[in-house]
């Protein structure tokens, strides 16, 4: 489900808002019936609250509508780069992608819309300070648009509010995130970010063997909440691009 984001940003960029209406019910795609985690469907919902509980019928539906071809597209203009499959579950993330790219993929959600090229080594000094190697590389130039990212962080944000990611939510940032779980709990993600840091944490077994009811908003939201708090020492709050909280400083844990 931590791809779900590229899903719900191509609805929006074809014309849904975060307050547009989607039925929780069962569906069929193709042959393909795909079922919520929790087993129960909810009917009426605005698309904030499906991100945020990651209901997965309101997903594959919408990659179904908007059109799965437009949902890889997406994907690739963030930074995907990994094979991607155009059957209906890929609205589900069950094309595989490696942590860097997804990670790097959330990066314009957290800075304003602008594409970036990973990279580990930013210069090299020797010890009187010569400048030996800097990174030259340039980034993707805007790959979202600023309404969309704001409209993105709001259902980022409460998906660490009051959905799925609820234990990465942290006491003083505003932050967004969306969690992922494949079947049989064999892996667990929870990927997010603040207007400082994004971050990335995976959760599996080296042979792909199931975990014990590892969710995504489990030990990996956590072990998210704990490095990031520690990043975060000494910064100072900032709302997430395209939001407005006059708030901020009282209370960073709300909606905005």
């Amino acid at each position: 489900s931590a791809f779900k984001p590229f899903v719900y940003l191509t609805a929006l960029e074809s014309g849904y808002t975060p307050d547009s209406i989607a039925n929780d019910e069962p569906v069929a795609v193709d042959g393909w019936a795909p079922k919520n985690h929790t087993g129960t469907y909810r009917g009426a919902v605005t698309l904030r609250d499906s991100f945020a509980q990651s209901i997965n019928t309101v997903a594959v539906k919408l990659a179904d509508e908007v059109g799965r071809g437009n949902v890889i597209s997406t994907a690739r203009r963030l930074g995907i780069r990994s094979e991607l499959h155009d059957r209906p579950s890929l609205a589900l993330g069950t094309a595989e992608v490696t942590p860097l790219e997804l990670v790097a993929a959330y990066v314009p959600f957290a800075n304003g819309g602008e594409g970036i090229t990973p990279h580990i080594i930013a210069r090299v000094r020797n010890g009187d300070g010569k400048l030996l190697y800097e990174y030259k590389g340039a980034g993707l130039a805007r790959v979202v648009d600023e309404s969309y990212v704001a409209e993105m962080n709001d259902m980022m944000n409460a998906t660490m509010v009051s959905g799925t990611g609820r234990q990465a939510a942290l006491p003083d940032q505003i932050a967004g995130g969306k969690t992922g779980t494949s079947q049989n709990s064999r892996d667990a993600w929870f990927v997010g970010y603040t207007a400082h840091y994004v971050g990335g944490v995976w959760v599996g077994n080296d042979d792909g063997s199931k975990m014990r009811n590892v969710t995504g908003g489990t030990l990996p939201a956590r072990l998210w909440h704990d490095i990031m708090t520690y990043a975060h020492d000494g910064k100072q709050p900032l709302s997430l691009p395209g939001t407005h909280s006059p708030w901020l400083e009282q209370d960073a844990s709300r909606i905005w």
